[in-house]
């Protein structure tokens, strides 16, 4: 899918806001009008670019999300109750800069984290703590990139986790160049950073329904706890 119009980016964090125009995939502008389209990987390791975003040189924003950090992850997840424990499917995205220059970037699908936990714990936390770790591990951080993490859960307890008072899970830190977040999936599309999460919020309720219909993989799923399953549920 080539995209083919655009719209105005508001920024979600305090005090911050501007204009972003999308391009298309040759590289020229598109009109504001509401879109809505994503990116992945080939197998050859090349970025397919099916949603771009360019950041005008006169838009005086100042310190918006598109430069203060390096990478901006997504996380959402869907849990829901199965034979006395709480099934949940985390679905992530990862935004990649094509450049040195943060003018345009891809938004990247990433495996979806299956798995079991108890009723009373939050499978929310177990997705975030499971994202910065892969992210951690995979080879795409440089020393100093700084990682913006949104998620739509537990609102309160951001400043707490990124004052690194409380934990993220178990008794896991948020590490020092990361920062939570807080965007919800329930907010209009015309806030690229809302669409991002409700695209999350589908992707987690698609593969919710498939692997409940399949008996075969919750058998497995039992047995292990938890597995990573290819994300095949975007479109």
């Amino acid at each position: 899918m080539i995209v083919t119009q655009s719209a105005e980016i508001c920024s979600f964090l305090p005090n911050e806001d501007g204009t972003l125009t999308l391009i298309d995939t040759e590289g020229k502008p598109v009109g504001h009008e509401s879109y809505n389209s994503v990116g992945y990987m080939r197998r050859s390791g090349k970025p397919k670019i099916l949603r771009s975003v360019v950041r005008k040189p006169d838009d005086g924003v100042g310190e918006n999300p598109w430069l203060k950090y390096d990478k901006i992850g997504f996380v959402d997840t869907n849990s829901q109750d199965q034979g006395g424990r709480r099934l949940f499917v985390c679905s992530p995205s990862l935004l990649l800069w094509q450049d040195a220059s943060r003018s345009t970037g891809n938004v990247h699908h990433v495996d979806l984290l299956v798995g079991y936990c108890a009723n009373e714990s939050n499978p929310e936390r177990a997705g975030w703590f499971d994202f910065v770790q892969r992210v951690q591990e995979s080879g795409v951080l440089e020393a100093t990139d700084r990682i913006l993490l949104v998620v739509d859960s537990e609102k309160a307890a951001i400043p707490r986790i990124n004052g690194r008072i409380q934990p993220i899970f178990g008794d896991f830190v948020l590490p020092e160049l990361f920062t939570m977040a807080y965007a919800t999936s329930d907010a209009g599309a015309e806030n690229w950073i809302n669409a991002e999460m409700r695209r999350r919020d589908r992707v987690a309720a698609r593969a919710m329904a498939s692997i409940r219909a399949d008996k075969r993989f919750l058998e497995i799923l039992s047995e292990s706890g938890s597995l990573y399953i290819k994300n095949t549920f975007e479109r």
